[in-house]
């Protein structure tokens, strides 16, 4: 299962590891078990246990090298939550190999690249077992699959690429042999042969082995009995068959979580010791959703020991939240509510529903279900303190009865659910990838988009990329500037949907328009949407946002160097860019003259956006008659002060099971119904809604999951006014008075920056023409360009939008300024 890119040949092995009935003792040979970011546990790792029942020599690994450590997925923009993570999670492992297998962890943690870091740690090896008989080393490591070893957070990412392998020249032969812990392994053997199949096969075939749509794939690969998924069992270490421990004194220290802290910082050039770069990190501490680890739970919490023990009270409560929330293992733990996060008060808000008490117990019957224990696991699954076939297992367990395997009779289980979907959506990523693999030329053309993946939450992801500008000289200076546009979608679409519009800015934007370099495009696909995983959360408006704001951080900044960007959205996803926007402006201070600085996730912005582009946005926009009829607190008070002061209406969603049978009905109108909704949709240029469009929202509504927005629908929030995040003139806080702000206990973020309404005046779904006056009135520096199309004008007409975008460019790049902060009190 290694990625399709992988030049090192090597099959993954599984099956192996679990048989353990005869011991063949080689004293000739060292068993390395390399732990990595997605293995740190004991339970159900075969390969610890191939290792340990192989009869050789044994040596735990873990290296603490600066290329993993600076790809972990949330890593760059959560540090101080991320070091308490590792930190516990290393300590879980040290502890549990120790107490049930009798090995002593080793570790690198000097923080070099991984090649050094691993050079170094095989010459340490070679030291201590010279005088031996070892003649081979064999390193047993994770394959985490090809979208996850292309983010490279993994080792087996990196051992593929590693020229210190295939450099050495000593006695001591060395060889790699990955392991997976999948659900099922029938799929990647599929995928494998589909993948092999030479070009004249691939003519003559019509049909793949493996399914491009969940329901296809979960009938081709039923599971027959719970047996089918059994999580390994750990053997004891067996000294007196000839198995044995290599010792390395160098490598047996522990770090604790100061020295994991620096570790990590070192691989993301950070200075610890800079007083503004401390305040950063804490500003960025508990800003992830709520109730997972990067947003209140104590990290101590994701030791594996921590985890096997939640999963059995959530198991024995019989899924039940309010009953597992009143578990003694719940209530011994800690969960911090940041008050910065709009986020995090939108699930209080819910969770309060319609009592008056703001002490009353935590009651779950707004949210999805089992979804605490789903933020809970995000974690855990990502760094591999658990493994998905534990969790499944954990599950079946719980279930019980003998047609249990038959979708028909199958009870719903919230841990099975999970780690069905993120199986789902790791397998058709490495489908996709190397389908993009055989397809990929080496210099892409501009306006070519390529699909890549990255993890928000733990949650894989899915987004589109591509060149739109290329400058053909010599950059001026050493300055220039690397800039990029991020478009997102609206409901029900995905990032493809923008795949006509970038191709289309390849002609609008001129290189001496847009950038020094290179000019780059991204779409993501939304959680929840697309082809990113669709967990059983509550989606609000403050997720989408917060998941934006870090894919910019931890793609867009951190990854692909961008100094600045625009951002630019379709309906929700217009709607979502406002937010982005205006939370983006949000200064790294918890503060501001001792009142909170709210954004969605409560994080600090980048200060980083230059201009913002509404196409046929969602959201409410007051008028200037409508603030004026306002009156008390009412004409003070903005939407995000009110969610942030705990002050909104309260929370009365239909009931759980209610929401869900009408979410599963509505899915099931507007399938077959894709095409002639999205053509009225389309009134200009109908011939734009094609098979792609319409075959991709089929697949995308039918992915395990996609209910979940559906049925957030009913519950969520009173959203920020357009007034509030485009700082407006009126209703926003930017309107208001030092001697009426003076009463408000909550500060926001809003841009002022230069804004393009494209809008498709055509649109159906509402007044779009009067929408776009409204939009422009609100203050200056808000340009209104009408497109003679519908609702999704970025798609039926996509050069008159780029049009648009180029000549608002042009107009507006010469007299664009960012102002350092536009923040008052609200």
């Amino acid at each position: 299962m290694a990625s399709a890119a992988s030049t090192r040949s090597s099959t993954t092995d599984a099956s192996s590891a679990s048989s353990s009935s005869q011991l063949h003792v080689d004293p000739t040979k060292l068993e390395v078990i390399l732990f990595g970011i997605g293995d740190l546990r004991t339970a159900d790792h075969p390969g610890l246990t191939r290792a340990v029942s192989s009869g050789s020599t044994v040596l735990p690994l873990l290296l603490l090298d600066s290329d993993t450590l600076s790809k972990i997925p949330g890593g760059a923009s959560h540090v101080l939550d991320t070091e308490m993570m590792l930190a516990s999670a290393i300590s879980s492992l040290a502890t549990r190999l120790k107490e049930d297998v009798g090995l002593d962890l080793h570790v690198y943690s000097r923080g070099q690249s991984f090649d050094e870091s691993m050079d170094n740690a095989l010459r340490l090896v070679k030291e201590n077992a010279s005088g031996s008989a070892i003649t081979g080393i064999t390193i047993n490591v994770c394959d985490l699959g090809d979208a996850d070893n292309d983010m490279g957070y993994g080792p087996y990412a990196h051992l593929q690429d590693c020229t210190v392998l295939d450099n050495d020249d000593s006695a001591i032969s060395i060889s790699v042999k990955p392991w997976d812990c999948s659900l099922r392994t029938e799929p990647w053997t599929d995928l494998h042969d589909d993948y092999h199949l030479d070009e004249q096969k691939r003519e003559t075939q019509s049909k793949s082995k493996f399914p491009t749509q969940y329901p296809a794939y979960e009938k081709q690969y039923q599971i027959k009995s719970r047996d089918a998924i059994k999580p390994d069992a750990v053997p004891p270490l067996d000294a007196s068959g000839g198995n044995m421990q290599l010792s390395i004194p160098e490598l047996q220290a522990i770090p604790d979580s100061k020295d994991v802290l620096k570790i990590i910082c070192r691989s993301l050039d950070l200075d610890t010791e800079c007083p503004e770069t401390r305040k950063i990190l804490e500003n960025e501490r508990n800003t992830g959703l709520y109730g997972s680890h990067w947003g209140g739970m104590d990290g101590a919490t994701l030791s594996e020991t921590d985890v096997l023990a939640g999963l059995e009270a959530f198991a024995s409560c019989n899924e039940d939240d309010d009953a597992f929330l009143q578990s003694k293992w719940w209530q011994s733990r800690r969960l911090e509510r940041n008050g910065r996060s709009l986020e995090h008060a939108s699930i209080t808000w819910m969770m309060r529903g319609d009592s008056d008490d703001d002490f009353a117990p935590i009651k779950t019957a707004n949210l999805l279900k089992g979804e605490f224990m789903v933020r809970y696991l995000a974690a855990p699954l990502l760094f591999g303190t658990v493994s998905s076939r534990t969790v499944w297992h954990m599950a079946s367990l719980e279930e019980g009865g003998a047609l249990d395997f038959i979708p028909l009779f199958r009870k719903s289980s919230v841990l099975r659910d999970l780690v069905e979907g993120r199986e789902w959506h790791r397998i058709f990523a490495a489908k996709n990838i190397r389908d993009d693999y055989s397809k990929q030329e080496e210099t892409p053309a501009l306006g070519v988009t390529q699909a890549a993946y990255w993890r928000w939450h733990g949650f894989l992801c899915r987004y589109e990329k591509s060149i739109v500008a290329k400058s053909t000289g010599v950059a001026s200076n050493d300055l220039s500037m690397k800039e990029g546009i991020v478009l997102v979608h609206g409901f029900g679409a995905s990032g493809s949907q923008w795949s006509k519009a970038i191709k289309a800015l390849t002609k609008s934007l001129t290189p001496d328009l847009v950038c020094d370099d290179e000019y780059e495009a991204v779409a993501p696909d939304l959680l929840g949407f697309g082809e990113s995983e669709k967990p059983q959360l509550s989606y609000t408006q403050y997720l989408w946002e917060s998941n934006v704001a870090s894919f910019i951080k931890e793609v867009c900044v951190r990854e692909s160097k961008w100094d600045e960007f625009v951002i630019g959205g379709n309906s929700i996803g217009g709607y979502t860019s406002m937010g982005v926007a205006a939370d983006d402006r949000v200064p790294i201070s918890d503060s501001i003259n001792g009142v909170n600085a709210v954004s969605a996730s409560g994080a600090p912005g980048t200060n980083r956006c230059t201009g913002l582009v509404l196409m046929n946005s969602a959201g409410r926009i007051l008028s200037r008659e409508e603030v004026q009829n306002q009156s008390g607190l009412d004409a003070l008070v903005t939407v995000g002060a009110e969610t942030a002061g705990d002050d909104l209406p309260k929370c009365r969603p239909p009931p759980r099971a209610l929401a869900s049978f009408f979410g599963t009905g509505l899915l099931g109108y507007l399938r077959p119904r894709i095409q002639s909704i999205c053509k009225n949709l389309y009134p200009t240029n109908p011939d734009a809604v094609d098979e792609t469009l319409t075959t991709n929202i089929l697949r995308d509504s039918l992915d395990p999951g996609a209910i979940n927005v559906m049925i957030s629908g009913s519950k969520l929030p009173p959203p920020r006014t357009a007034n509030e995040l485009l700082g407006a003139d009126f209703g926003s806080a930017r309107s208001h008075s030092k001697e009426d702000s003076s009463i408000i206990s909550a500060a926001e973020g809003y841009w002022t920056g230069r804004t393009l309404v494209a809008q498709g005046i055509l649109d159906p779904l509402n007044d779009a023409k009067t929408r776009s006056q409204l939009l422009g009135a609100l203050r200056s520096g808000v340009d209104v360009s009408p497109i003679t199309a519908g609702h999704c004008p970025h798609d039926e007409l996509p050069d008159e939008v780029a049009g648009a975008i180029a000549e608002w460019m042009t107009k507006t790049k010469s007299s664009s300024s960012i102002e350092s902060s536009s923040m008052i009190i609200a």
